[in-house]
């Protein structure tokens, strides 16, 4: 398994930005090679995002509270 490069984990951290997952509680963005993994404590209200940068974005909705918070 390869791990992403700067540019990725740059570009993961601008979209947790972007999606107000910058709290510590909520939920983050984790970059792997070949996608974005969304992890949100609760169901996305409005619309999610299909990409990122011409990557693709995959939601993780409902993830426990440890998860959501990375620990």
């Amino acid at each position: 398994m390869s791990v992403p490069d700067a540019y990725m984990r740059d570009q993961a951290e601008q979209l947790a930005q972007q999606l107000r997952l910058t709290d510590g509680k909520s939920g983050y963005v984790e970059a792997s090679p070949d996608a974005y993994h969304v992890y949100v404590r609760r169901k996305w209200t409005g619309k999610q995002m299909a990409e990122w940068d011409g990557v693709p974005v995959v939601w993780h909705e409902n993830v426990g509270t440890h998860k959501a918070a990375k620990r």
